[in-house]
């Protein structure tokens, strides 16, 4: 079971008792299964018990690591901490002060559990590439070193002469079941691509999955946008475009809230008002909707609802998984323009926001959480060295 280490610190010579209640005290803020008190170990947190511990405090951090420095009130001990604080700072070495008695402390340090969680969960995932990464995609391939070397996670790559056609597949009942009555006058033959993506899906032990989905939209007029919207609808994080790193960022948002975010390309950005859109949004995330035909092409099947919540948080990683965009903005519209992908929102993000992503955008792809997490994916990337734009 994965548990946070806990560093007590103290002045040299302290007597013993400053430690022996310290375990009940952080048992106030963790519960007790999620952490252990170590010595010797790489601690996650540096529980400061006294004034005069800074120097101890500094001999146990290195660089490339996220520390939470926690202190009391009591006994200088918020003091030292905020002196390492400082030294941490001063070598840039990333870090987060939190007060004993503050009432937040106790959620940010579970938030901390949570992101440390879902890095060790994603040791040893699969995420699977259906074809190509779509050639216009100019800036969103990750290669298969980054995912394994940085987060321990294998791309499995399967060219579509691997794939049985869809034709040779039973239509899923349970898609019928989902998408019937919301507009469409045939559902077979998006029933059987979900049903083909499924077994292939069991087939290779995937965890995630990604489809270059264009050349069966324009070979066969069939889509798989209902079916990938359908897998990420049960926790499934499924991709369109061959895109792995929307694919990497729906799998990090999943371990990190159980929810896979919506895959959403970029509209328009200015300060009055960002859109963006597109046609494999989960149906949970909507009041309503129907299904109609995929934007580009007019064929096959595809999503156009109206979207539930009314905060949002927008991130990205880039290609390399060492920088991240994370915003939250409020949704202050949901349009229905013909000269988009079927599914729009439009949010007002911050001046500071609108301007990154105009100057420095990390690429078009971005993904949508329908409420605030973005204070867990801040933790996640901390703790991963990945740095914000």
């Amino acid at each position: 079971m994965i548990k946070l280490k806990i560093k007590l610190l103290t002045f040299n010579g302290a007597p013993a008792f400053e430690k022996e209640s310290a375990p009940e005290r952080i048992e106030k803020l963790l519960p007790a299964d999620s952490f252990e008190i170590v010595d010797s170990e790489d601690p996650d947190i540096l529980f400061f018990l006294t004034g005069g511990s800074e120097k101890n405090g500094i001999e146990s951090v290195k660089e490339g690591k996220l520390y939470f420095l926690v202190g009391s009130e009591m006994g200088n001990a918020y003091a030292s901490a905020t002196e390492v604080k400082s030294y941490l700072d001063n070598y840039a070495i990333e870090n987060r002060l939190l007060g004993e008695e503050d009432p937040l402390t106790p959620s940010a340090l579970e938030k901390l559990y949570r992101v440390k969680c879902a890095a060790e969960m994603l040791k040893g995932k699969r995420v699977g590439l259906i074809g190509n990464i779509s050639e216009w995609l100019v800036n969103s391939g990750v290669s298969a070193d980054s995912l394994r070397d940085l987060y321990g996670i294998e791309l499995v790559k399967i060219d579509w002469a691997e794939v049985d056609h869809f034709s040779k597949f039973e239509p899923s009942s349970e898609f019928i079941g989902m998408f019937s009555g919301r507009g469409a006058d045939d559902l077979n033959n998006s029933a059987r691509v979900h049903t083909m993506l499924s077994e292939t899906i069991s087939k290779h032990k995937l965890d995630a999955v990604t489809v270059e989905c264009f050349p069966m939209v324009q070979r066969e007029g069939v889509t798989a946008c209902l079916s990938l919207a359908m897998f990420n609808n049960d926790g499934f994080p499924a991709g369109c475009e061959g895109d792995l790193t929307a694919a990497f960022g729906m799998m990090v948002c999943r371990e990190l809230t159980g929810v896979v975010p919506w895959i959403a390309n970029v509209n328009r950005v200015q300060e009055g008002g960002s859109m963006f859109s597109h046609c494999t949004i989960a149906p949970g995330f909507l009041s309503d909707y129907s299904v109609t035909t995929h934007y580009e092409t007019g064929k096959g099947n595809a999503i156009a609802g109206r979207f539930r919540e009314d905060i949002v948080t927008i991130f990205r990683f880039d290609r390399e998984l060492k920088r991240a965009f994370i915003a939250v903005a409020p949704v202050i519209g949901r349009p229905s323009k013909a000269t988009a992908c079927r599914t729009q929102i439009e949010v007002l993000l911050s001046p500071e926001d609108v301007n990154t992503l105009k100057e420095s955008p990390l690429g078009n792809h971005h993904l949508i959480y329908p409420g605030d997490c973005s204070e867990m994916l801040n933790t996640f990337c901390r703790l991963k060295g990945v740095s914000i734009v």
